[in-house]
């Protein structure tokens, strides 16, 4: 049986950084599973994989769940790039076909957390162990990461208080305009 290591590391934390070894034959579903678990993340939150080129481009999405909407008729072909890959169907060697194989894992959409994984090498897989395998652990994340809607909150806030200072010095000049009537 063969186990693919991994090296894992954040943007958001360059001291960061996991490698853990995963059965080929195990899903995306547990290697997520190991991934909520040491980095101390709330199970509850919506997370994706997604495939990438030597770039870090993304080309494809391996969902927690199927959040398509079903209702539009589409012909077969459509249906097929639509087709959405699930964790828990997934097993690792069903899509890891490049030596060096970059994926981004995508947890809490809200935060959006992001974690740059990288097959480093596939291995014989030592039956006595219990995969997936944490091998290292340095350092954790910041979990408090500024998300996107907080930026774009804080920014509509400043926005909404830019108006009212205008709003505040226009009702000034028109009340000392009528003081001088």
């Amino acid at each position: 049986m063969h186990a693919y290591r991994f090296r894992i590391n954040s943007d958001d934390n360059e001291e960061f950084l996991r490698v853990i070894d995963v059965l080929a034959n195990q899903t995306f579903e547990e290697f997520h599973n190991t991934l909520v678990s040491t980095c101390k993340f709330k199970e509850m939150e919506l997370a994706s994989f997604y495939l990438c080129d030597n770039e870090w481009h993304k080309k494809r999405e391996i969902t927690l769940m199927d959040m398509n909407v079903d209702g539009e008729e589409e012909d077969e072909e459509q249906q097929a790039r639509k087709k959405v890959l699930i964790m828990k169907d997934i097993k690792m060697r069903q899509i890891i076909n490049d030596p060096h194989q970059k994926i981004l894992y995508v947890f809490d959409f809200m935060k959006m957390i992001t974690l740059n994984i990288e097959l480093m090498k596939i291995l014989e897989a030592d039956m006595e162990e219990k995969y997936p395998l944490i091998l290292e652990q340095n350092s954790e994340l910041h979990l408090h990461a500024r998300s996107d809607m907080d930026i774009f909150s804080e920014e509509l806030l400043t926005e909404d208080d830019d108006a009212l200072n205008n709003l505040s010095e226009e009702n000034m000049d028109n009340d000392a305009a009528d003081d001088m009537n």
